[in-house]
């Protein structure tokens, strides 16, 4: 069967399955050199450490944005999100695998631009700890600039 025709019927089977609402099929790699990648690894929805977290996320729309970052929920039992697109439990188990996220604790990765991971933590993290890692990275130091000379223009 030819490949494109296999997507269309991997989407197709997904839309059925999870009664015509709106799941995302993806490939990691189509963020690279464009979007930073927060990962809320957590058991479940409730999880104190994910739900912290989320809850700073939706205060900050503009920072989030403004830092090119794009946040995934991953969540063992129960649906898992980007942003606010829900994700099919096959593309969420991959996510957990392809970043060894243990099972049954709260796990925040934080990915760069690059591709390389530039924060794992196991414990509680605010997200002004995450938006001050990202301020110090040499490309986040450059979109400023750039930003900055575009303001002065």
């Amino acid at each position: 069967m030819p490949k494109p025709m296999m997507v269309v019927l991997t989407v197709v089977l997904a839309c059925s399955l999870f009664g015509g609402q709106k799941v995302l099929p993806m490939d990691l790699n189509q963020f690279q050199w464009k979007n930073r990648l927060l990962f809320i690894f957590a058991p479940q929805e409730g999880d104190a450490f994910a739900q912290a977290l989320q809850n700073e996320i939706l205060t900050q729309p503009d920072e989030i944005s403004e830092r090119d970052l794009v946040v995934f929920t991953i969540f063992e039992t129960g649906p898992s999100y980007r942003d606010a697109t829900r994700i099919d439990p096959q593309t969420a188990a991959a996510i957990r695998t392809r970043f060894a996220a243990p099972p049954g604790q709260f796990t925040c990765i934080l990915v760069g631009k690059d591709g390389g991971i530039k924060l794992r933590q196991d414990s509680q993290v605010k997200l002004e700890q995450i938006f001050d890692l990202i301020d110090a990275m040499p490309m986040r130091k450059e979109e400023i600039r750039q930003k900055g000379q575009k303001g002065q223009s």
